[in-house]
């Protein structure tokens, strides 16, 4: 990631942002005296070389470096804030129906599904189910929770389009999976 602002020795907050693939990161610190020590997440540094890797979880992550003067007591304490990028997986790892079977089978990368049930089933549910544990999902416009059932939906006779739309963790990327389910 980027600094931000931009490093300045009397600046000690700052930001930084990385995509959800990085998991890890280091910091190099470089003190402006000699003898000054450096600390990062309260772990020795040598002035001028990276830290060990330091774990980043989804979103924001805190990594504290404090550098001492060489009298021992002095401390500048500077904070930058990791935010981890969320997950672009959208996808489904299952959808079933309450009644009738998905044709074709399900299939993460296939968003476009029938199923036929007889004239006596008048509603039905969807049970989707997310890639990814922090995706959220709608089906017709109403939030389910992953792996549970939708609330029931009227079928009328002839065709009914569901859709199940996936948002992946980082909020923006999303998938559509629909259903075309026809009541004889």
């Amino acid at each position: 990631g980027t600094l931000s602002p931009t490093f300045d020795a009397s600046t000690t907050s700052y930001t930084a942002s990385v995509a959800n693939a990085v998991s890890s990161i280091t910091v190099t610190p470089t003190a402006s005296e000699a003898n000054a020590t450096v600390t990062v997440n309260g772990t020795a540094v040598t002035s001028g070389s990276a830290s060990g890797a330091i774990a980043l979880s989804v979103g924001s992550n805190t990594i504290t470096t404090v550098v001492t003067a060489e009298d021992g007591s002095t401390q500048k304490t500077y904070t930058t804030t990791v935010t981890r990028a969320g997950s672009s997986d959208a996808d489904l790892s299952g959808l079933t129906l309450s009644s009738g079977t998905l044709s074709p089978t399900f299939d993460a990368s296939t968003t476009s599904y029938t199923a036929s049930v007889a004239n006596a089933v008048s509603s039905i549910t969807v049970t989707p189910t997310a890639s990814e544990a922090n995706a959220t999902i709608t089906v017709n416009g109403t939030a389910v929770t992953s792996g549970s059932a939708s609330g029931s939906i009227a079928l009328s006779v002839g065709s009914n389009t569901i859709t199940t739309v996936v948002t992946a963790p980082d909020g923006t990327t999303q998938q559509t999976y629909t259903t075309e389910v026809t009541r004889a």
